[in-house]
């Protein structure tokens, strides 16, 4: 799942010129088995037939009202006087048969498709995804009319599912408010399996089951707003010039220290903006994107047991999809940052081999490096789950 096909047959330059942040975007495509490799009803069973499922991601939901966690778990002791709370599967499908529909956040965490998918797009755009799932009993309703403050993708998995949309005057908005007017009905709809709505942040919604059971995905997505830049600037400030520490004119502050005060701020901001340029704020938000996002670690379990045995001519290679960001440094070093981990190059390492989409051996690493210099960067690599072990 790459983001072309996840709007297609919409292609990303139109959906980005016509719909992001703008308007709503409907894809009925007639293909029930769209999402199967992002999500199938087997994993979703899969899940929920864990013995001791932990709550900490799955919330009950009905007529827009949660249902209370304590009718649905259950607390039980541990080793060291611990206490767990664990899922009571019979309570929760009691829950799901009386109208409740069960939402699972953050499943990117805990099914493989939805990681993978998750990862290969954040990836492709540099924006946060989240993947929470709606599986919703025949003829109900788990949400009522509300507004997002991040844009949505929803997938619908199993349907069909019944849509209004509404007009309620918000604009792009970043917290949760009460609506600007009153809600105007714009659109009525019914997704099926296969199918498309994209919802820019604002954008009052609500749905319903019909007379059969439905589950869908949301995948919420975060960006890079103009105010994050700010803060970053804020920061900047805070850390580097003493001014910007110092209290603002007070009350005993005279007309004179006021306005002293005001053309010295003015002129301080404007000194930092020309020395931080948009540019270096961008990459400062890129690395906390590349450190939110998910990466699918498939595989590594199997890299640990046989990290031991890597050799010299051992094969190995990137792991697919996974995000990084490169910063060059003074000394002619290079830090690699994944996930939450920051690993130095040296200089005298030829860095390319490290971020090709091709296997290749520990011993066609390049540069002025030994042998077991290369088994050993090589090795930190695998360690933090940036390659993977493809032939020992």
């Amino acid at each position: 799942m790459n983001f072309a096909r996840l709007i297609a047959p919409c292609t990303v330059e139109d959906f980005f010129l016509g719909y992001y942040e703008k308007n709503f975007l409907l894809n009925q495509r007639n293909q029930p088995g769209y999402y199967d490799d992002v999500l199938s009803e087997a994993d979703l069973d899969m899940f929920l037939s864990q013995q001791d499922l932990n709550p900490a991601s799955i919330r009950l939901v009905k007529d827009g009202m949660p249902v209370p966690v304590e009718t649905w778990t259950k607390i039980q002791e541990r080793v060291a006087g611990q206490l767990k709370t664990f899922v009571v599967t019979e309570e929760l499908f009691r829950n799901y048969y009386n109208g409740a529909t069960i939402i699972i956040n953050s499943a990117e965490k805990m099914i493989p498709g939805l990681a993978k998918a998750c990862s290969a797009i954040q990836q492709e755009m540099h924006l946060v995804f989240q993947a929470n799932i709606y599986i919703t009993p025949p003829n109900s309703q788990g949400f009522s009319m509300h507004y997002d403050d991040h844009d949505i993708f929803t997938l619908q998995v199993k349907g069909p599912k019944k849509w209004r949309l509404y007009d309620t005057g918000e604009e792009l908005p970043t917290t949760k408010k009460p609506f600007r007017k009153p809600a105007e009905l714009i659109k009525e709809l019914e997704l099926h399996s296969g199918d498309l709505l994209y919802m820019p942040r604002g954008l009052v919604h609500e749905a319903f089951a019909t007379d059969v059971a439905t589950v869908h995905v949301n995948f919420s997505c975060t960006g890079i707003y103009g105010f994050h830049l700010l803060g970053d600037l804020a920061r900047i400030a805070e850390e580097e010039d003493v001014f910007f520490r110092k209290s603002i004119p007070h009350i005993y502050s005279s007309d004179k220290e006021i306005s002293n005060y005001k053309s010295a701020f003015s002129k301080k901001l404007i000194d930092l903006i020309e020395k931080y340029h948009i540019a270096e704020l961008l990459q400062m938000q890129n690395r906390k994107i590349v450190s939110k996002q998910v990466i699918n670690f498939n595989g590594r379990l199997i890299d640990a047991l046989g990290l031991e045995k890597l050799h010299l001519q051992s094969l190995v290679v990137k792991r697919k999809g996974i995000p990084f960001y490169l910063e060059k440094l003074s000394d002619g070093a290079t830090l690699v940052t994944f996930g939450k981990h920051t690993i130095r190059i040296s200089g005298i390492v030829s860095l390319d081999i490290f971020f090709q989409d091709n296997a290749f051996k520990v011993t066609d690493i390049q540069g002025l490096m030994t042998n077991n210099g290369k088994l050993t960067i090589v090795r930190e690599f695998i360690q933090a789950g940036f390659l993977q072990i493809v032939n020992n």
